[in-house]
């Protein structure tokens, strides 16, 4: 019953006569039918007493407003139910590109070059699902094919020159499998899936192991590497790649080869750890997460600090004073070999197919990706003119493309540590 409802029962004279009246316009919708022959049967009705008509003009009332309130309810439920019962209409389809920008395709980082196609090696033994990526003092471009076990390089003007073969000859044990480059005070050193960490020699052209296994158990399957700026390596060791120890041991692990010779498990995590890499201040050794598709950061235990006064200082690097976990990235390919520049930038190498740019915090900067298409991104170097091209790798494509990036890579040729800038 509405204001104008009401207020017709309050002016009336013939107060039953109104109150029939707007029941009829509130319940008539519902009991067309029944209500008219309602009305029939009372406008028939003998007269009588002006005692018995007052009382019966209450009753009256009373029975109608009843009905009204009953009717209202009744309505309201009905409608409530139809609702319910009526099906959603169908979502529309996925915005335009130039109606949103979608979070799976961050905009290209700010001062980036062009990139273009370097190599393509999609035809040769050595472009079998590339891998790795380090610059030498002379400007080659070395980097490992997993499917064929072949360790070779790029001259600057893009010539392939294959190096060596990691596999073992004939049926003596399984394939190597190489990973993850490094250049190291004029040495290679590769991590392999199922040789753990071999060392070339260039000059000797010698080619040796330098730990293949931990406390007698062999490695799950190395993946990438770097040095501190102490000469540490520091290498990831993912569940599920390599041959062992235990089908059923799900844990990944980070281990560092000190400059002493000496071997530890200094993180031990539940995580795919892939890509590593020291940051320009020696102070944080970030790990990707392949498996969870996000960075995690550990902060080497330094001495006192801000947040802790009374905190010792570790030069081993072996003990960490805090973690974070990064924010996760966009699309459903995880990082893979990762670098910093001088101004401690993190780029890193997606699944997705393409680099990902993050800043000293963690945020995303940018994303850029293979212009091939290729969904496998696996990693690159920085290297070329003043060290501040990046060399990034299309793994199932056999191709390498390179694009200016708005700093130097942290890691110059042969390895070498370039300053840090503010």
């Amino acid at each position: 019953m509405n204001g104008f409802q009401l207020s017709k029962l309050q002016a009336g004279n013939n107060f039953e006569d109104d109150v029939w009246v707007v029941a009829k316009e509130i319940l008539t919708p519902m009991f067309v039918p029944r209500f008219e022959l309602m009305l029939e049967a009372r406008q028939k009705k003998p007269k009588a007493s002006e005692e018995t008509v007052m009382t019966t003009k209450l009753a009256s009332a009373v029975c109608i407003l009843s009905l009204v309130f009953w009717g209202s309810a009744t309505t309201v439920h009905i409608a409530s139910a139809q609702a319910q019962s009526t099906p959603a209409p169908p979502l529309a389809g996925p915005p335009s590109p130039e109606q949103v920008q979608p979070w799976g395709l961050p905009p290209p980082p700010p001062g980036i070059g062009p990139v273009t196609l370097f190599a393509d090696i999609h035809d040769q033994p050595q472009g079998k699902f590339l891998e790795g990526g380090a610059f030498d003092k002379a400007g080659n471009f070395w980097f490992v094919a997993i499917g064929s076990g072949w360790v070779s390089y790029l001259t600057p003007d893009a010539k392939l020159v294959p190096v060596f073969n990691c596999n073992p000859k004939g049926d003596l044990g399984p394939a190597c499998e190489p990973q993850g480059t490094r250049w190291h005070d004029g040495k290679l050193y590769v991590t392999t899936r199922h040789l753990g960490v071999l060392v070339y020699d260039p000059e000797t052209k010698n080619l040796s192991s330098l730990v293949s296994t931990f406390h007698n158990e062999l490695f799950k399957g190395p993946n990438d590497l770097d040095f501190d700026a102490e000469g540490n390596l520091y290498f990831t060791d993912p569940w599920g790649t390599g041959p062992g120890p235990d089908a059923a041991d799900r844990t990944g692990a980070v281990y560092q080869y000190s400059k002493d010779g000496i071997l530890r498990r200094i993180i031990t995590t539940g995580s795919f750890p892939n890509g590593i890499a020291v940051s320009p201040d020696d102070g944080t050794l970030a790990v990707a997460d392949y498996a969870s598709n996000r960075m995690l950061y550990y902060s080497f235990l330094r001495g006192p600090n801000p947040a802790c006064a009374d905190c010792a200082n570790d030069p081993s690097h072996t003990t960490f004073f805090f973690a974070t976990a990064g924010s996760y990235n966009p699309g459903n390919g995880g990082p893979d070999g990762i670098h910093y520049d001088v101004h401690g930038n993190l780029w890193a190498a997606c699944g997705i197919g393409g680099v990902i740019e993050y800043d000293p915090r963690g945020f995303i900067i940018g994303y850029v990706p293979l212009p091939n298409g290729d969904s496998s991104a696996t990693n690159f170097a920085f290297g070329g003119e003043n060290n501040q091209y990046i060399y990034m790798e299309g793994a199932v494509s056999g191709t390498v493309y390179k694009f200016k990036a708005p700093y130097p890579g942290l890691i110059g040729p042969d390895g070498v540590r370039l300053a840090a800038q503010p």
